[in-house]
C-alpha cells in the first residue's frame, strides 16, 4: 500500500538561501530511490525558512529501505543548515477521492 511522508524542516537565518538549494539537490537522489513514486519541496508562504518535502512510496517498505540509506551511505549534511531537528510523519491514505 502506497505511504505519504512528509520531512518537516527549518533553515537557520544564514541559510535561507543554500538550505532549499542543497534540499533540491538532496532531492533529486530521493526520486531515484527504488520505491519513490513523487517528492514535492513545499515552500511555506509565510516562513522562508520553513519546508516540507512531500514524498509518495510504493510502500512503508521502500520508505524505510530510503531512510536507512540516508543514514549511512547516502547520508547528507541537511542537519548542518538546520536551525532545529527535522520531523518526519508518515500517512497512509484513509479515504481516497
Amino acid at each position: 500500500m502506497p505511504i505519504t511522508a512528509m520531512l518537516d524542516v527549518h533553515f537557520g537565518a544564514d541559510h535561507l538561501v543554500d538550505g532549499p538549494a542543497m534540499f533540491t539537490a538532496i532531492l533529486k537522489e530521493t526520486r531515484s530511490f527504488a520505491g519513490c513514486l513523487r517528492v514535492d519541496l513545499l515552500a511555506d508562504i509565510a516562513d522562508p525558512a520553513h519546508y516540507v518535502a512531500y514524498e509518495l512510496w510504493e510502500s512503508n517498505e521502500h520508505d524505510l529501505a530510503y531512510r536507512a540509506w540516508r543514514q549511512g551511505e547516502g547520508a547528507t549534511k541537511l542537519r548542518d543548515v538546520l536551525d532545529r531537528d527535522p520531523v518526519l510523519t508518515k500517512f497512509e491514505t484513509a479515504v481516497q477521492s
